[in-house]
């Protein structure tokens, strides 16, 4: 029988560091012990991206926003969906 895990997290700017470090997989301490680090470098990002999630997040919301207002320090930024 197959299944499938569908999970929203909302993301807020102080949170961007540590989950794009999860989802690169920078560190070495894995929890989920089925991680086969020898085949990360098969990932691919769908969307062209530096290394630092905070800075491209922040910037396209720069780049986009409609107004000259400044964004709220506690708004939610994104909204990472896993399956």
């Amino acid at each position: 029988m197959s299944f499938v895990v569908a999970r929203m997290q909302k993301v807020k700017s102080g949170n961007l560091v540590g989950v794009g470090n999860h989802n690169q997989r920078n560190t070495d301490n894995h929890s989920n012990k089925d991680i086969d680090v020898e085949r990360s470098h098969l990932n691919y990002d769908l969307v062209n991206r530096t290394e630092n999630y905070k800075r491209d997040i922040e910037q396209f919301i720069n780049d986009n926003k409609s107004s000259s207002r400044a964004v709220r320090k506690d708004a939610v930024l994104i909204n990472e969906r896993v399956l």
